[in-house]
């Protein structure tokens, strides 16, 4: 059995591998060993982390998130899958080639996915679990990779409607304004723990802080890649979804809202409220979310 604290220490540092061939197997990572590096992709490159041995279960973070925000449920779902989690583009220690473009689609940030799986040498058939924008981008690579994607768990995400171009320029417009949370180069602003408590519902002031590290991470990219969510028609793309579903929340996030209109297009979904959380309950209640996702894939 993995030690709970061993892990927990060793995927809160920073670590680096070197894997032969480029290629990561199941075979080659222990059930306490994490391997890590980069691998390539389309523009750049993504970090990963993995951990266990079983089948392949992919973890991708929220909007402005990075690969440590999985340290407290990774131990437990790592005791029956091989866990690999990125820092998607533009996020955490990803290293991208120039600056982002207006709009960074989720077609493309599925396929950088996609292809680092591949690279590594990890086989389908995949899982994933994904909070906010990462529960968004594993959807889109079950809608286009159906044959190689088994379920998804969707953590607290937004999977609504299509939001014109003109709308979207109108809200990068203002989140650069006097109020907004960027300033005039579009790199994140810090924000006030009561901001967190009063809009996602995060009570706990350290992962509000930790929110606005990692959100400084990924400076630039937040708005390209929160501006690509908001291009993607999930309501209309959601009934081409083949696999199994699981719509998760927390009770205090505001993400409730988008679970209706999602599990109409979905008869296949299964909806699952985690208690005594807010918009990121694998932060806040990370037990509860782990529990909730092993039931799911299980």
């Amino acid at each position: 059995m993995i030690q709970r604290r061993t892990l927990l220490a060793m995927i809160g540092a920073s670590v680096s591998a070197s894997l032969a061939g480029g290629r990561l197997t199941a075979s080659m990572a222990k059930p306490s060993q994490i391997n890590a590096g980069h691998v390539a992709v389309l523009g750049g490159q993504l970090k990963y982390q993995s951990v266990g041995r079983g089948k392949p279960l992919i973890l991708l973070h929220k909007l402005g998130g990075r690969i440590q925000e999985w340290r407290h449920i990774s131990p437990a779902l790592a005791e029956h899958y091989q866990v690999i989690a990125f820092d998607l583009a533009g996020h955490g220690e990803s290293r991208m080639q120039g600056p982002p473009p207006f709009i960074v689609t989720q077609e493309a940030m599925a396929a950088q996915v996609m292809g680092a799986l591949d690279t590594l040498g990890i086989p389908p058939p995949y899982r994933f679990v994904g909070s906010s924008m990462g529960g968004c981008v594993a959807t889109v690579c079950a809608i286009l990779w159906p044959q190689q994607v088994h379920a998804v768990a969707s953590v607290g995400s937004a999977l609504g409607g299509s939001v014109s171009l003109e709308d979207l320029r109108e809200a990068a417009a203002q989140a650069m304004g006097v109020n907004g949370h960027f300033d005039e180069d579009e790199n994140p602003l810090p924000r006030d723990p009561k901001y967190a408590r009063d809009v996602f519902g995060v009570e706990d002031v350290d992962i509000a802080n930790e929110q606005n590290a990692s959100r400084a991470q990924a400076g630039q990219w937040i708005g390209p890649t929160s501006r690509g969510v908001g291009r993607f028609d999930y309501l209309s793309r959601l009934p081409e979804v083949a696999t199994p579903m699981l719509l998760a929340w927390g009770e205090r996030g505001n993400y409730g809202r988008f679970v209706p209109p999602a599990l109409a297009q979905l008869p296949q979904a299964i909806e699952e409220v985690i208690p005594n959380s807010g918009a990121f309950p694998h932060e806040e209640a990370p037990d509860a979310t782990a529990s909730a996702v092993l039931s799911f894939l299980n």
